[in-house]
């Protein structure tokens, strides 16, 4: 167990390495990396930039003896044939604000061992360097210094953060009775990153009821929350991090997609399920 733990570690510092070099290539800003280029694994556009960026991570951990295989929002399934852990990998999460050039954007790295449990999480905001890193057990950290969720009770205590499309007229009723008892809320655009917002303290609950979360986005960042004192989970309340639990990880992470409900501790997440739930009918 401690050498697992050690092995995460080494990943995660490693990763601190390969995050400078992402942030570097995102800062360039240059006008081909716009443009679009093929469709990735899950039928969506992709940018050169998101090629990019995958290629530099695919890279850094082809050198990495213990990673085994790779599930990445662009290319899918990889295979090294070797090693113990799994790495779901979003090169860049927000690529929208990255093209619109709003500096919240992210490379979301989540380590799973042999069982499909998250053992390891990293994320950084490429627009400022800002590193996010968690490790089962052992807390979340924000470059470097510990962080924690806030203690609030209630919605109308703190701020939330909305991501997604809603348009249907239930996801706007389900919508509004959150906003209407927050402080204020925001839409910001990169899922990664707005869990870390709850991890770091910034806000209190995040809300997307669009059905387009995928775990690629979502995963590293939830052991980092969840590490910090917070809760998330799918709109059935499964904890996210417990998905890849259960079943196939490739199918799971490929296939799936769900809403995602955060909040800075328990009992806000119950008071935040129950508010968005009223009408049970609508997850059904």
């Amino acid at each position: 167990m401690a050498d697992s733990i050690e092995q995460v570690h080494e990943i995660i510092r490693e990763c601190t390495k390969l995050g400078y070099a992402l942030k570097q290539v995102a800062c360039l800003n240059q006008k081909s990396l716009f443009s679009v280029q093929e469709v990735n694994a899950y039928g969506e556009k992709s940018l050169m930039i998101d090629l990019v960026l995958e290629e530099l991570c695919l890279n850094f951990f082809k050198g990495i003896p213990a990673v085994r295989n790779i599930i990445s929002e662009e290319s899918g399934y990889l295979d090294f044939n070797r090693g113990r852990f799994t790495v779901i990998l979003d090169p860049l999460d927000g690529t929208k604000n990255f093209t619109m050039g709003l500096s919240y954007y992210a490379c979301s790295i989540a380590i799973l061992d042999e069982n499909g449990e998250v053992c390891g999480a990293y994320v950084i905001n490429l627009a400022n360097g800002h590193e996010y890193t968690a490790i089962k057990g052992k807390g979340a950290f924000r470059n470097g210094q510990p962080i924690h969720t806030l203690m609030q009770q209630r919605l109308n205590q703190g701020d939330g953060i909305f991501v997604g499309l809603a348009k249907k007229e239930w996801e706007l009723q389900a919508m509004k009775r959150v906003i209407l008892q927050l402080k204020s809320y925001r839409a910001m655009g990169c899922a990664a990153l707005d869990l870390c917002c709850l991890a770091s303290g910034a806000a209190s609950v995040f809300v997307d009821i669009s059905y387009t979360a995928k775990l690629v986005d979502v995963l590293a960042s939830s052991l980092i929350l969840e590490e910090a004192g917070g809760w998330v989970t799918t709109e059935k309340g499964t904890s996210i991090t417990l998905l890849t639990t259960q079943g196939n990880i490739t199918g799971i992470t490929l296939q799936q997609k769900f809403c995602t409900l955060g909040a800075s501790n328990a009992s806000l997440q119950e008071i935040l399920m129950d508010t968005i739930g009223l009408q049970r009918s609508v997850w059904q």
